[in-house]
């Protein structure tokens, strides 16, 4: 894939989330998206993803959230039980103690959390 093609997937990436988090937003009403943690797996630089961040909430009504970056180590999703995410040596479940699905190493960020306020 070339570079040109990587930050456009990133870009669609982003605004994703950026769409997920103000419909997490939405459900609490009088409230408004105040932050999102990204969850970044991988060398993505910071600067990257602060410039991503910037171009997808603007003319959007995330417009003046901030954005606060996570390292994880290992990562991996458990569809056994509930579809939690994790981080681990073994690549085993803190909930139920079956073995997760490593996240594949396209998928380079996600959403962890939102602040509302």
């Amino acid at each position: 894939m070339s570079l040109y093609a990587s930050r456009l997937n990133q870009m669609e990436r982003m605004r994703a989330l950026i769409a997920e988090a103000l419909g997490r937003a939405s459900q609490k009403p009088g409230e408004s998206l105040r932050a999102v943690s990204l969850v970044v797996y991988g060398n993505v630089p910071d600067t990257m993803l602060y410039d991503l961040f910037e171009q997808a909430i603007a003319d959007t009504p995330a417009l003046g959230a901030s954005l606060k970056i996570e390292r994880a180590g290992s990562r991996y999703i458990c569809w056994n039980c509930c579809g939690v995410r994790f981080e681990s040596a073994s690549g085993m479940c803190p909930n139920c103690g079956e073995l997760g699905m490593e996240v594949p190493d396209e998928i380079e960020f996600g959403l962890k959390r939102i602040e509302t306020g």
